[in-house]
């Protein structure tokens, strides 16, 4: 896979205390799904909703569209918008190309 993307991985699994082969798995527990939402919706802006799914093994560029819908509503929980703005930081850090605009960032 692309260095870069592993990257993304690895930051977001970081602050999820995820394992990167389950989130990226078809594991359907939420301790993988919440990750591999945000990836995918992180991923999206840098590259095609479909190039995106094909990354992920999804069927459809729809399921980057749900993951993105998921990640606005988990980014208006008091819970998960810290986490957020942590991994934006240093997404912003690391894969700047990636920031352009985001849709998770308040």
């Amino acid at each position: 896979m692309n260095e870069q993307f592993n990257t993304l991985v690895e930051i977001v699994c970081r602050h999820f205390n995820a394992d990167p082969l389950l989130v990226l798995s078809r594991n359907h527990k939420h301790t993988s799904t919440t990750p591999r939402n945000i990836i995918a919706t992180l991923w999206s802006r840098g590259t095609t909703l479909q190039a995106t799914a094909t990354l992920l093994s999804w069927k459809s560029a729809q399921q980057v569209c749900h993951a993105r819908h998921r990640v606005a509503a988990l980014s208006e929980l008091p819970s998960h918008a810290y986490r957020l703005r942590l991994i934006l930081e240093e997404v912003t850090e690391k894969l700047p190309f990636l920031m352009a605009e985001s849709p998770i960032e308040k």
